[in-house]
């Protein structure tokens, strides 16, 4: 027959405050790493940035025929971010969602041939682990009657 053996409750105390602290510090040192994260992303958020749209946001016969639209990142300091958000975006004209085409390191939009109206071009990604979510949207007038 075998006896149990009994612990005094002073050593079962600090087994048990140890543990407690081990884990405390572990969770400390979590959140720690956790918030380095999201505010180093924060800072470095990449923006994106339309092309091909003139700055008075109005697109002519001449300028429609030669119109290439691109979504470009504005670099910060973590490339790897920014071709993540690229990597990411979801284009959509008038709440339609566009094809987009990598060329180089900007992606070209396949918006086909626009009529004459007023277009909202929108812009989102979502670059990734404790990013938060980076939106663009810009309007514009196709007019191509002669002035």
């Amino acid at each position: 027959m075998r006896l149990a053996l009994k612990t005094s409750d002073p050593v079962r105390t600090r087994s048990l405050r140890r543990v407690l602290i081990t884990l405390l510090v572990a969770t400390v040192a979590a959140a720690v790493a956790i918030g380095c994260i999201a505010v180093a992303n924060a800072v470095n958020q990449p923006e994106l940035r339309i092309r091909g749209i003139p700055s008075n946001g109005v697109l002519n016969a001449a300028e429609l025929s030669e119109a290439t639209l691109t979504v470009d990142v504005v670099e910060r300091n973590d490339e790897a971010l920014g071709n993540e958000a690229l990597r990411n975006v979801e284009v959509r004209l008038n709440g339609e969602i566009v094809p987009t085409l990598w060329v180089g390191s900007h992606r070209v939009l396949d918006v086909g041939a626009l009529r004459d109206g007023e277009y909202e071009l929108t812009m989102t990604t979502d670059p990734g682990l404790l990013s938060r979510e980076i939106t663009l949207s810009r309007r514009f007038i196709v007019d191509t009657t002669q002035s």
